[in-house]
């Protein structure tokens, strides 16, 4: 059996960020951006600041201070004005691509190089008085980066479960929109966190921000019990769930967000599609569709008291409208629509079908309109057949 459990990484393999972070300052002398001086306070600074920092921090530490210079000039030749003239600089600087930087690169720029001059001056490293650099404010960031237009609706989001070519990725999309799930967490999830219940699949995670989460999934049950059964190896323990099709090793962010995008486009979608959206989505469905506040920060977040829960409640005038509706005792349009990504459960054995599935899968009784009306047709059309003829075209059958 391959070894599936191993996975050092799911944006880039760690090892591959310790090689960024070792190379980053060699290629910053070797294009002119550092001096040698600037070089030896750099990695002198990382050593010291590191002990506790994963790989992909430390690079991404190196990769903002070499390119600070850009904007000022070598580390210890530098006053508090030409700081303070570089983070102006900072914020209206137009990258190669025409557009300026976010708001939240902009913070961390900033941060990390009022961090340095920090350590500079407690190590005697520059002149600059630390009342000056502690003058320096790290601008807030923009939260609000998602609007209700951007939010995929349960339509779209249907659309791209039914337009998926396999059942790994019903698995993912459906999972993505039932979970609210960070594409992290699925990239890194185990079968030992999913567990199958009798009307749901709960799922345990912890990734990102290391408090728990108890997750019961109902719309993707089936899709996720469909990848289950044609899953390469045995679906237990520390193998990861999704795997590459073609070489069975655990999926990468930069496969999972192409994979998405494509799914989009060939469901109709036009506008960018990334995997967080799904998050900002059903976040703001389940508010709209009444769950307790408390609920939602407790599945989504593990925490009662997180602060994000306004961030990803992206509400519209027609919300506001439907909401003073109800409690007048007014039923609107949208109030009496079904939701199309609801799952559908066999009302003969109970069975929880995903919101695509014409016929129960453990029963096979048709659970639509039109399942029903195709059921009757045929039974129709085998009613004018002999005995002889439907023998014949079940020999036939490929």
């Amino acid at each position: 059996m391959s070894d599936v459990t191993r996975h050092s990484g799911f944006h880039l393999p760690a090892k591959k960020y310790e090689e960024y972070a070792k190379t980053a300052i060699s290629k910053g002398l070797a294009e002119g951006k550092i001096t040698p001086d600037d070089a030896a306070l750099l990695i002198e600074f990382v050593d010291e600041i590191s002990i506790n920092m994963n790989p992909q921090r430390v690079y991404k530490h190196y990769s903002i201070l070499i390119n600070w210079r850009t904007f000022i000039g070598p580390f210890r030749e530098n006053q508090a004005g030409d700081l303070y003239r570089g983070i102006q600089q900072l914020k209206g600087y137009t990258r190669e691509n025409g557009k300026p930087y976010s708001s939240h690169t902009i913070s961390d720029y900033v941060r990390f190089i009022k961090r340095l001059y920090l350590w500079m001056v407690e190590n005697e490293y520059t002149s600059i008085p630390e009342k000056k650099i502690m003058k320096i404010r790290v601008p807030a960031t923009d939260e609000m980066t998602v609007t209700v237009e951007d939010l995929i609706t349960e339509e779209e989001a249907l659309r791209m479960i039914q337009t998926c070519w396999n059942s790994r990725d019903r698995a993912i999309i459906s999972m993505l929109w039932d979970g609210g799930f960070r594409i992290s967490e699925l990239g890194t999830l185990q079968w030992k966190q999913v567990k199958f219940n009798e009307w749901n699949v709960v799922v345990n995670t912890a990734e990102k921000t290391g408090k728990p989460r108890h997750i019961p999934l109902v719309m993707s049950k089936a899709y996720i019990a469909q990848w289950k059964n044609d899953y390469p190896f045995e679906p237990v323990g520390d193998n990861h769930v999704f795997l590459t099709l073609d070489s069975c090793k655990p999926v990468q962010y930069a496969g999972l967000k192409k994979k998405i995008t494509k799914i989009a486009k060939r469901a109709g979608i036009e506008r960018k599609i990334n995997p967080h959206l799904f998050r900002h989505s059903r976040i703001t469905d389940l508010i709209r569709k009444g769950y307790q506040e408390s609920v939602i920060k407790k599945m989504l977040w593990g925490n009662l008291t997180t602060t994000m829960f306004a961030v990803y409640a992206h509400l519209s005038d027609i919300d506001i409208d439907n909401e003073v509706a109800l409690h007048e005792g007014i039923v609107t349009e949208d109030q009496r629509a079904d939701s199309p990504l609801e799952a559908r459960q066999c009302p003969r054995c109970y069975t929880i079908n995903g919101p695509t599935m014409e016929y129960c899968n453990k029963c096979g009784l048709a659970l639509t309109k039109g399942a029903v009306a195709d059921r009757t047709k045929i039974k129709e059309l085998l009613s004018e057949l002999s005995k002889e003829q439907i023998i014949e075209l079940l020999a036939n059958a490929p």
